[in-house]
């Protein structure tokens, strides 16, 4: 496992593991330097980055703001190109509600790579196919959400179910909770949640 976090232009406070290497993306590179990260290279177009002149110490990767791809996903590819296979994700979830749809298309987009976006509230990964025990930690709800039909076991939980078919268009799956950890059975790639 080779692992490295992306952080984004919005401030969400701390990260998970600080001993990783990071990309920062545009106005991520002053989030980093609060949290005393100094990142591997900072990339993006740099258009919310309002003091270039914080960039005099870095590797930068400037990208034209006319492109076929956001700048999380850049980000992303370049991690996946120089071998990361596990990502956390920060500073994408508040204000542009299409840029975060867009980050949970590259969940999908990159379902071999292990990808965790996080903010203060929130913890956002696509669960794979199989049996999964996941523990409660610091959240109190779960939540699922299919992308495709996918038939849906939950135990230890607060609503259990019972190889239920859960459609794409059917929210019935969020705000569950465990005492302790939750025994999830899937026959699809899932979208899982944990919030507080």
């Amino acid at each position: 496992m080779k692992k490295i976090g992306i952080y984004g232009s919005i401030f969400v406070g701390d990260v998970k593991d600080k001993n990783i290497d990071y990309i920062a993306v545009d106005n991520g590179v002053m989030n980093l330097i609060r949290l005393d990260i100094h990142p591997i290279f900072v990339m993006g177009d740099l258009d919310s980055l309002d003091d270039k002149k914080a960039l005099l110490d870095y590797n930068i990767k400037v990208y034209s703001p006319i492109k076929d791809d956001t700048d999380t996903a850049l980000a992303l590819r370049e991690a996946i190109e120089r071998g990361y296979d596990t990502v956390d994700i920060y500073g994408v979830t508040h204000k542009r509600l299409d840029h975060f749809m867009a980050v949970l298309c590259l969940l999908k987009r990159y379902r071999d790579i292990h990808i965790t976006i996080y903010d203060e509230y929130n913890k956002i990964y696509l669960l794979r196919k199989g049996k999964h025990i996941i523990k409660k930690d610091n959240y109190k709800y779960f939540s699922l959400f299919a992308y495709e039909p996918t038939i849906v076991s939950l135990k230890n939980c607060h609503y259990p179910l019972d190889h239920y078919l859960l459609n794409s268009d059917n929210p019935l799956c969020v705000s569950n909770q465990t005492d302790d950890e939750v025994e999830i059975e899937i026959d699809k790639d899932i979208l899982f949640i944990q919030a507080n």
